[in-house]
């Protein structure tokens, strides 16, 4: 037992080596509340570890005994959209620490398999991912090179609204990445049918994310083999205790989740063979003085058992080295011997204040302890208690017991004392037999159990998108179970298994705000008859009750007869029924298949003021998604109450252009501050800009990856200053103006463009 022995005393986890009383992990005694346990088959190679392809420390000669000492079987390989896997070269110059090749060889010497990341998203015209060309490609050379990497995943966030400037689909919709990731798919298993191929799927259950999450499943499922599931589920600091109390319940809800739209969107004949991985998971949104501590080893065991248990077939965690000693982390600050440092590693880096280069943290090292006892595989068992978490690992190794007590309370397992909020291993005890069950995130629900079913008051006449609540009692509280179902012409909405949800807005025991199927999920209700009936979260179900379904009423919506708009123009468009507040109402507008300012869309609008008879906004220009550019566009609003205008067509025309004279000279250093003078160019900057563009790299512009910083802005000056190598407002590494010509040209807030200014850079 030397490397329980080490944990012990370095880690401070208590460990028992060997106890010889019976031990039943399914009748703890920890608490008189009833517990439920569940038995899984368990190897390492359910279990990974993100490391980076710009992370120096996989090269260094001790990382790959680390590995091996930490015991997972795979490992995950985060890159950056502006890398070449082929070159191993950045787009705009440098190389990247490790290859793909060296992470192959990394895999090799660890007997790990990989997870690539597939950049879906990345610009077409540089060689490091995109189309199902390139896929094809990495499949070949993966092959090729006989790299040990069995699984892909297509993107890795693609349903977020952040950094997606090099995205192939300017609108960043689902059904894009749903058609692109099948596409992708095939491709892959064309080549090797036998690689794993997996999609982003987000556990946001906001309307953006379900309707994220239904598209892919739809669309994708006949060509893929998981879902990628990202969870961080603690967002502010908890008590030890009441961070090991919340896994549970978390990890069950995220499995809940997940598993409810499979079973909703995906055919029964698919369902089977797609499965969840976890492909990044840490505790909290933000690192913190816990993850140096001996509880996050707890938390770490804990959940990688509750997540196998709970059903998912992969974990990895985030992640192996997370460079915490930098003074410019942008995370959370940890504290340790009283110097501070981000930290979301299990193993130190060697840089101060870390400790020595690939040793293990707690997290880590308890971690290791689990993988050793999983051994060449076998058979977990987990037990959940409101006071405790209880894993049974029998395997090669022998009979292993990791004991989590999530209470504030010394608890007991027959004759073993578990301290407060930590991790206790037993070896080799004497188990009593444990029939499995099911595993619930919540076993002592009884609370809500509701001894009648709901009752259902009289709807007056309902029309597609309309915000609706419905009154009765009975309804108890939201819930997994809790539903509002539908059914119209054979069509049903919201009921378990059924391919079509209903958005539900607030739910009480009392009433439910829902939204009426407007086409967002399945086809929207048509005017005629249907039925409601509502399900309580205890699966108790109301009398169907009939509704009548009408056409929706059309807002009175106009702009002057043959006006145009320039991007960045404010626009104001008059009528009537838009109602006294904006709340959840929207003004869309569309131009060549990109679409701004609906609820699921990347790009916005700048709403600037909303009455009943008057909307005013601004015209796209850049600040959210590319500028509208010369031609035809359509404009649509939308009430809070789900009232919608006739769609308006729109001139769009190229914004006037403005002078503009630069001093000192037109002859520029880096570095140096220059003014730019004119004329309307804003009080304010606003969302105005300047920017600089030489040999096809631009500075300053919304979007850029290089920054430019502005001093001051008026209605006739603009300070700035000329880009210098080194850090950018943007948080890139800039290389800087080369000496030669330039194009300067300034954006007012009004979406003005001045004519472009050729200016000479010097040394």
């Amino acid at each position: 037992m030397p490397i329980l022995k080490y944990i012990a005393t370095a880690l401070l986890i208590p460990l028992v080596a060997a106890v010889s009383a019976p031990v039943d992990v399914g009748q703890t005694t920890a608490s008189d509340a009833p517990s439920s346990s569940i038995t899984v088959p368990v190897s390492r190679s359910d279990y990974g570890i993100n490391v980076f392809s710009y992370d120096s420390q996989l090269n260094d000669p001790s990382t790959a005994p680390a590995l091996i000492g930490l015991g997972m079987g795979m490992q995950q390989f985060p890159n950056d959209v502006e890398w070449s896997w082929v070159t191993n070269q950045y787009r705009y110059g440098g190389e990247s620490p490790v290859s793909l090749n060296g992470w192959g060889n990394l895999l090799k010497q660890t007997e790990n398999t990989g997870l690539y990341i597939f950049d879906y998203d990345e610009n077409p015209t540089f060689s490091g991912g995109g189309s199902p060309a390139d896929a094809v490609q990495l499949t070949q050379y993966i092959l090729a090179h006989h790299l040990p990497i069995t699984a892909i995943v297509i993107g890795d966030e693609e349903y977020g609204q952040w950094d997606h400037y090099a995205n192939l689909n300017p609108s960043f919709s689902a059904t894009y990445y749903a058609t692109q990731a099948a596409r992708i798919a095939q491709a892959i298993h064309a080549v090797d049918p036998a690689m794993q191929v997996g999609v982003s799927f987000t556990l946001s259950q906001d309307p953006a994310g379900l309707w994220w999450d239904q598209t892919v499943l739809r669309m994708d499922a006949p060509y893929i083999n998981f879902l990628s599931v990202h969870d961080y589920p603690n967002g502010s600091a908890l008590s030890n205790a009441a961070l090991l109390s919340a896994l549970p319940g978390e990890i069950a809800q995220s499995m809940d989740f997940a598993q409810s739209e499979i079973s909703a969107n995906v055919p029964p004949t698919l369902r089977n063979r797609l499965q969840i991985w976890v492909t990044e998971f840490n505790p909290y949104q933000e690192p913190g003085i816990q993850s140096i501590e001996p509880v996050y080893g707890a938390a770490m065991v804990e959940s990688a058992m509750l997540w196998r248990a709970d059903g998912a077939a992969k974990l990895f965690i985030w992640s192996y080295d997370g460079e915490p000693h930098l003074t410019t982390s942008p995370w959370s600050l940890a504290t340790n011997s009283r110097v501070p440092f981000g930290l979301y590693a299990l193993a130190g880096d060697g840089q101060s204040p870390e400790i020595g280069i690939n040793t293990l943290y707690p997290s880590g090292a308890a971690l290791s302890t689990y993988m050793n006892a999983i051994g060449s595989g076998g058979r977990l068992t987990v037990n959940v208690t409101p006071d405790t978490v209880i894993g049974q690992v029998v395997s090669p190794k022998g009979v292993h017991v990791f004991a989590v007590n999530t209470s504030a309370v010394s608890r007991s397992i027959d004759q073993t004392t578990l301290p407060p909020a930590s991790l206790t291993v037993l070896t080799n005890p004497v188990l009593s037999p444990v029939p499995p069950s099911n595993l619930s995130g919540n076993p002592t629900g009884f609370a809500s159990y509701q001894p009648s079913v709901p009752t259902v008051n009289a709807l007056p006449p309902l029309y597609p998108g309309e915000s609706v609540t419905v009154t009765g009692s009975g309804f108890g509280s939201a819930g997994p179970n809790a539903r509002v179902i539908l059914d119209q012409n054979g069509i049903s909405y919201g009921a378990s298994g059924d391919a079509y949800s209903v958005n539900i807005i607030r739910w009480s025991n009392t009433a439910i705000t829902f939204t009426v199927p407007d086409g967002t999920s399945g086809p929207p209700l048509v005017p005629g008859n249907a039925s409601l009936t509502v399900e309580t979260d205890a699966q108790l179900v109301s009398t169907s009750l009939p509704i009548s379904i009408t056409a929706p009423p059309v807002l009175n919506a106009s702009i002057e007869p043959g006006a145009t708009v320039y991007p960045g123009e404010i626009l104001t468009v008059t009528g009537s029924g838009f109602g006294t507040e904006q709340g959840s109402g929207f003004v869309m507008l569309s131009q060549n298949s990109i679409s701004y300012g609906a609820p699921f869309d990347a790009y916005k609008l700048r709403i600037i003021a909303w009455t009943p008879t008057a909307v005013s906004f601004q015209v796209p220009n850049g600040w959210s998604g590319p500028s509208l550019s010369p031609g035809l566009a359509t404009l649509d609003i939308v009430s809070e109450t789900g009232l919608k205008s006739a769609p308006i067509s729109l001139m769009v025309t190229t914004p006037p252009q403005i002078a503009i004279t630069l001093e000192p000279s037109d002859h520029v250093l880096p570095g140096e501050w220059l003014t730019i003078y004119g004329s309307n160019f804003g009080s304010s900057q606003g969302s105005g800009y300047v920017t600089i563009t030489q040999n096809g790299v631009s500075y300053g512009a919304p979007g850029d990856w290089y920054g430019l910083t502005v001093g001051a802005w008026s209605d006739t000056a603009v300070t700035f200053q000329v880009p210098l190598p080194g850090m950018s407002n943007t948080g890139h590494l800039e290389p800087g103006l080369q000496s030669g010509p330039a194009t300067l040209s300034l954006v007012t807030g009004d979406g003005l463009v001045s004519v472009p200014l050729t200016i000479t850079v010097g040394n």
